[in-house]
């Protein structure tokens, strides 16, 4: 729900409240005591028989998730002046995460045979459901300002986040077990708060171009699910050297990512009708997520997540927009940048630690790394009659891990391959017409117009290919599995109607 209130002629408010909802579940039967688990017997796989699918029983998993966050917005804009606008505002989330096993199915030796057994909320082994509710808001302030022909714009941002959950007191003793350790009470977890400074000046140097400058702070909380799964420090209470691995453990208490961004652009208007826009830029960010070893005072060691990773974008954009001329207007836009950090998956420090590897690799690239970008749109229009588009985008490989088998160079380092280039094409039309006192526009959409199969998806990391791997039986399910191809040409016709024409 959005509601706006005009004041007078040069204030006004906004407020906004909606809740978004998330339920999800993987179960064959709602309730773990349904008889057809016990009638259905004990799950028996068979590698040969429709790719490894059961042959006798039903999956036993029980797993589901529940999110639903309350989102409500507020701000207040005013017209000081001519030249001078005034933006505050802030905002509130309530969020209700809930996610976990409502029951566990274990088959196990009973009296000599086979039984089933069930386990319901037996922390720390079987835990079930677990609810959290964190909060979190944020304030505003925004001042646009123009001063001859030197343009400001200037804000800063305050947010908030309180994770509202409990920690062991002494991670050496994470469950308050170990013998001869000293007893430390579990603590809560710490409030959140960060002030992020913006600020973007522009100024022109001659009447057809323009020089630009913007620096910013951005804070981001990482994903909830990072946050509280698998959260529970009991399940360490039989934590021994060289035990069994309990995973890398959630951490509540992490801290927001942070993005400090700078820009340096120049306008130039080339002709009436031909603009070029030059943007370079950089981004320094820090506390990434990734994996800490905390040893115990057993000598026992166990991972968490925690702030260490970090990395950096650096990049250039070259636009050209070419106004309508006739029926015509392009615009076509190169992007080059390279992003690396220290890790792109905050659990690869704990999977490289497992393969005795490296666990703090050298810079490489990140996963979402697209050195080359390009746009291009051509519109054939006549206002209020039809118009015509044309989107065409091509993007560079992203990185990728190459597996080769050992003694050929087996360890390539982290995303050292490339994924192959990819191109899309979309296109778009639309028609005015006018029946009786009713507006009409008629409209037809074709996303993928060529039907490329790829376009920076899954590969294998044994070929690089998304079409074949060198071991096909291995990989059976995965050449199964036709999501790993980009999503095939759709093409939507449609009608949409003005009755205040």
């Amino acid at each position: 729900m959005d509601w706006t209130h005009t004041l007078t002629k040069s204030r006004f408010y906004n407020v906004s409240l909606r809740q978004n909802y998330f339920d999800y579940k993987d179960m064959v039967y709602d309730e773990v005591h349904d008889p057809r688990y016990d009638a259905a017997g004990p799950p028996v796989g068979e590698v040969d028989f429709e790719l490894g699918a059961n042959v006798q029983g039903v999956d036993f998993t029980r797993f589901k998730q529940k999110t639903s966050t309350i989102v409500w917005k507020n701000s207040f804009v005013s017209q000081v002046t001519r030249d001078q606008q005034v933006k505050v505002g802030a905002e509130f989330e309530w969020p209700r995460v809930s996610f976990g096993n409502p029951g566990y199915l274990v088959y196990t030796q009973v009296a000599g045979q086979d039984s089933l057994v069930r386990h319901e909320n037996e922390p720390p082994k079987y835990p079930g459901v677990q609810e959290y509710r964190p909060y979190a808001a944020a304030a505003f302030a925004q001042e646009d300002l123009e001063w001859n022909d030197l343009r400001i714009r200037a804000g800063l941002r305050f947010e908030y986040f309180n994770p509202r959950a409990m920690l062991p007191g002494d991670l050496a003793n994470p469950a308050g077990t170990i013998s001869g350790a000293p007893a430390v009470p579990w603590r809560a977890t710490t409030r959140k708060m960060s002030l992020a400074p913006r600020l973007g000046v522009s100024y022109p140097v001659t009447r057809d171009a323009a020089l630009f400058f913007a620096y910013g702070h951005f804070y981001q909380m990482p994903p909830l699910r990072d946050m509280f799964k698998n959260s529970d420090y009991n399940i360490l209470r039989d934590l021994q050297s060289g035990g069994i691995d309990y995973g890398v453990l959630g951490n509540p208490d992490i801290r927001p990512e942070q993005t400090v961004q700078y820009q340096f652009g120049y306008k130039q208007a080339v002709t009436e009708w031909l603009g070029v826009d030059l943007n370079l830029f950089y981004k320094d960010i820090r506390d990434l997520l990734g994996v800490e070893f905390i040893s115990t005072y057993n000598d026992a060691e166990y991972a968490r997540l925690t702030n260490v990773d970090f990395g950096n974008v650096l990049g250039f954009t070259v636009a050209l927009e070419q106004r309508r001329r006739g029926l015509v207007s392009t615009a076509l836009d190169y992007t080059w940048q390279m992003a690396q950090g220290n890790s792109s998956d905050p659990r690869e420090t704990a999977t490289r630690a497992e393969a005795g590897q490296d666990p703090r690799p050298r810079q490489v690239p990140f996963n979402w790394d697209q050195r080359h970008t390009l746009n291009l749109t051509v519109m054939l229009s006549r206002p209020a009659d039809f118009s015509l588009s044309g989107i065409v985008r091509v993007g560079s490989g992203q990185p990728y891990t190459p597996a080769i088998a050992a003694g050929f160079g087996g360890d390539l380092g982290t995303n050292s391959g490339r994924k192959p280039t990819g191109m899309l094409v979309d296109l778009r039309g639309e028609k005015s017409l006018h029946l009786g006192g009713l507006g009409v526009n008629a409209f037809a959409r074709a996303f993928n117009l060529f039907d490329s199969r790829y376009f920076n998806g899954f590969v294998f990391d044994n070929s690089g290919s998304p079409d074949y791997s060198r071991f096909p039986g291995a990989d059976r399910v995965q050449l199964a599995n036709p999501t790993r191809y980009y999503g095939p040409r759709r093409i939507e016709v449609g009608l949409t109607l003005n009755t205040g024409r």
